[in-house]
């Protein structure tokens, strides 16, 4: 029987491969989105129009109006100043700069409404996510991978800090206040 050391080659060549991608999923998770939030508990982003929508006679923008995270209008969109956002389930709202940005702070992670009023139109309606990061539940009370069991001195200097707590949406809300984006003092709500 000979060996093809070519084909044993291969094989353990496409084994490492796999093993490499099985030691990423574990670390990394397997979701992007399950294990990665940009901006937790925000509800952020812009709001376009396209360019012509106010001269097209049905009298209606929901097809002409988007919500985006990009900080760019699309080809043949502007940003929409001066429209009402509101979001539906807390009642928070603002008025869109120059840059059609908004900004609202903290929510709970989940699915929110956005109504968008802009004059005599009817009001347009668009559902956005809030992320929160989320950790183990006993993420704060295992040591950390470097922790070693025996008592001697390898130690940890310090213990994490505890999570806070979550963030409280009852109440009034400030219009007002973050100013992100640079859309002055109405591109964000917050908590008072």
């Amino acid at each position: 029987m000979r060996l093809n050391f070519e084909r044993v080659g291969s094989l353990i060549c496409l084994l490492a491969l796999f093993g490499l991608l099985a030691v990423m999923a574990l670390l990394g998770g397997c979701g992007a989105s399950d294990s990665w939030c940009d901006h937790p508990n925000t509800l952020r982003g812009f709001v376009y129009v396209h360019q012509e929508a106010f001269s097209e006679p049905d009298g209606r923008l929901d097809d002409d109006v988007i919500v985006t995270d990009r900080d760019q209008a699309p080809t043949g969109f502007q940003p929409l100043t001066g429209a009402k956002v509101k979001v539906e389930e807390t009642g928070a709202s603002l008025e869109l700069g120059e840059r059609g940005a908004f900004v609202f702070h903290p929510l709970p992670a989940g699915t929110y409404t956005l109504v968008i009023e802009v004059a005599n139109f009817p009001p347009v309606r668009r559902k956005k996510e809030v992320c929160a990061l989320s950790l183990p539940s006993d993420y704060y009370s295992r040591p950390p991978l470097w922790y070693d069991s025996d008592p001697g001195p390898t130690r940890p200097l310090s213990s994490p800090e505890p999570p806070s707590s979550p963030p409280d949406t009852t109440g009034a809300w400030d219009e007002g206040g973050l100013g992100s984006w640079g859309e002055g003092g109405g591109a964000s709500a917050r908590k008072n």
